[in-house]
């Protein structure tokens, strides 16, 4: 048996935005790779964003102490889905 050194959460499971997080970055991966234009992109990177931005919140919620270098980035990734959500009200 395999345990997790960070438990999840009790609202989603551990895995649940690990695996959003994936997906969208394989759907950006795949875009660009095709050759989509900025429009197609932005989008998808902004998705990007917004995941990886959910599976920190959600690992600090588990009690997960990140460094404060990763601190730093979850507000510099935060503040990108920001400046995105207003672009796009």
């Amino acid at each position: 048996m395999t345990t997790s050194a960070v438990p999840p959460t009790s609202s989603t499971p551990l895995s649940q935005p690990f695996d959003e997080w994936q997906r969208a970055g394989a759907a950006l991966r795949t875009a660009e790779s095709h050759g989509a234009s900025d429009d197609e992109v932005r989008p998808l990177a902004e998705d990007v964003l917004r995941a990886r931005v959910a599976v920190v919140r959600d690992r600090i919620e588990a009690g997960w102490r990140p460094s404060g270098a990763v601190m730093r980035e979850l507000e510099i990734d935060a503040q990108l889905v920001r400046e995105a959500d207003a672009r796009g009200m």
